[in-house]
């Protein structure tokens, strides 16, 4: 940034940053931007000392006002945009981070590292098309910055070009000297390896700086043993990166349960006695909810093979309205006290704030996709805001689910699938708030199962349609011809035919998911003829 202003005070901002102060330097450097408004480096250090302060709105504020002060279409002003967008994807602001990442583009942002935040900004948006030539340009810029190559890499597995996924992740792994772990997990997920094609020698020796690290080195091994049919050094590594990710983040069935209890305290078949038949604005909705690795992904894909229909992928943004018109925005996760607080929220404005959040994503159509799994909690929510949604409840057999989610790695989210135990609790959560919200007709749960859509498409999917009020189109039929980004777990499995590949996977390591098993059978969660 260009100094137009006192340069005392910002040295000791600067100072107290280095000391890791960020609340004292946060405090210095507004003096500055008090006194003179238009000193671009004060701006600057109180934006960035309020990200480190955890301060998101203040950061918000602070790179918003830069951006005001800096000559127009500068690329001091690009850089203010584009930065804004971290404290923006923090608070949840996705249409808000993207505007201001395309006002970066405008301006004419060039910065490798801005790119690559953009970039980044965009895909977490669900927007990584939009994302790639940016991706591109910071990569061709600096074709030795690891964590551009890794960008770019994860782009382009998203818009399904493997082969140049593949490239540049293996370029961000040879740039860092192979320590770069999330590449190196990245591409042990990217395709299925062989005996002679494999990172299992490298995966070994990497020296892992943390933790987190680690977990994410033991995953990718257990996929490349698995992929290569080592299936007792695969679980052991399974289990190594299990037990890491349950201690950094531990789970409370507990909590749980008493949230379950919460939905069928607050959100009874009662409430929906008198149903709202108010047409919201915006396209229709349509709300695809399961566990993770039940076949949402498919599902989503073959109704996004419909010319009326766009996937949003999974945006979060129903759960933030709710948190922020509930006043519990703040809150650390969805609780008792969440529910009965968000119950009180008017479905309209509920509505209302949803449409704003995703406008910039409904790719124009009359239909779109929300497929965050999460979103089972708000069914009942859904309903009362959304009274035309479609809300398609996915089903499969209860140990190829639940084996699926225990063996991915899902930082940051999905913390009861790293202990068996804990997988077949939260399973009994899942089944009694299913079954609550299956439980009241006004809701219209459109339930469908994995494996009798596997092992009979046609009829299915004509079914699903017109459940979801679509006029049959055959491209239905061929959701691996569909185009546009897949951004989950499932990306490369969805974009082959639909197959039965992944119907009975939890075989091929029965002895050692005895447990989980067992403890489904007792709870009356499964049949004890699938021992």
């Amino acid at each position: 940034m260009t100094r137009t202003g006192p340069a005392r005070p910002l040295v000791a901002a600067a100072d107290a940053m280095r000391r890791g102060d960020a609340t004292t330097a946060m405090r210095l450097a507004k003096g500055v931007t008090d006194r003179s408004p238009d000193d671009m480096d004060g701006w600057w250090l109180y934006a960035q000392a309020a990200m480190a302060a955890g301060r998101m709105v203040d950061a918000e504020r602070a790179f918003a006002c830069g951006a005001r002060q800096a000559p127009a279409r500068s690329p001091v002003e690009a850089r203010f945009l584009a930065q804004r967008a971290r404290p923006l994807v923090e608070e949840g602001r996705l249409a808000d981070a993207v505007r201001s990442v395309r006002a970066a583009v405008t301006a004419g942002m060039s910065d490798p590292r801005d790119l690559v935040l953009a970039g980044f900004t965009l895909t977490h948006a669900g927007l990584p098309a939009e994302a790639l030539p940016l991706a591109e340009r910071a990569c061709a810029a600096v074709p030795d910055d690891a964590d551009a190559c890794y960008n770019l890499g994860s782009i382009r597995e998203y818009v399904g070009d493997r082969t140049g996924a593949q490239m540049a992740l293996e370029r961000a792994i040879a740039v860092s000297g192979g320590r770069f772990v999330a590449a190196s997990h990245r591409l042990s997920h990217l395709r299925r390896w062989t005996a002679s094609d494999n990172h299992v020698a490298a995966l070994e020796q990497v020296a892992c700086r943390s933790p987190a690290e680690a977990a994410r080195v033991a995953y990718a091994l257990f996929k490349e043993y698995d992929d290569i049919g080592d299936t007792d050094a695969a679980w052991n590594c399974l289990q190594r990166g299990a037990a890491i990710m349950r201690r950094l983040e531990p789970w409370s069935r507990d909590e749980e349960a008493a949230t379950i209890a919460a939905w069928r305290t607050h959100c009874p078949a009662a409430a929906f006695a008198a149903p709202d038949a108010v047409r919201r604005e915006g396209p229709r909705r349509i709300f695809i909810v399961g566990l993770p690795r039940s076949g949402t992904t498919l599902v989503e894909r073959i109704l996004a093979a419909h010319s009326q229909v766009h996937a949003m992928g999974e945006p979060k943004a129903f759960a933030i309205a709710v948190g922020r018109l509930a006043n519990c925005a703040d809150a650390p996760l969805l609780d008792a006290r969440v529910v009965a607080a968000a119950v009180t929220v008017p479905p309209a404005a509920i509505a209302t704030c949803y449409t704003r959040e995703m406008a910039p994503f409904d790719g124009g159509r009359t239909v779109t996709i929300d497929k965050r799994t999460q979103n089972i909690h708000y069914v009942g929510l859904i309903r009362r805001a959304f009274p035309d949604a479609a809300i398609v409840a996915l089903e499969r057999d209860p140990m190829d689910a639940l084996f699926g989610a225990y063996k991915r790695l899902f930082a940051g989210s999905h913390s009861w699938s790293y202990a068996q135990d804990d997988l077949a609790d939260h399973y009994r959560h899942h089944r009694a708030l299913m079954e609550h919200w299956g439980g009241i007709p006004e809701i219209g749960l459109i339930r469908v199962s994995l494996e009798a859509l596997i092992a009979d498409p046609e009829p299915h999917i004509r079914r699903l349609l017109d459940a979801c009020g679509l006029p049959f189109e055959a491209a239905c039929l061929r959701p691996h011809e569909a185009t546009g980004a897949v951004m989950t777990a499932s990306a490369t499995q969805v974009r082959r035919r639909i197959n039965a590949d992944g119907i009975g996977a939890w075989r091929r390591y029965a002895d050692h998911l005895g447990s989980l098993r067992d403890r489904l059978v007792r709870d009356g969660l499964m049949d004890a003829v699938v021992r």
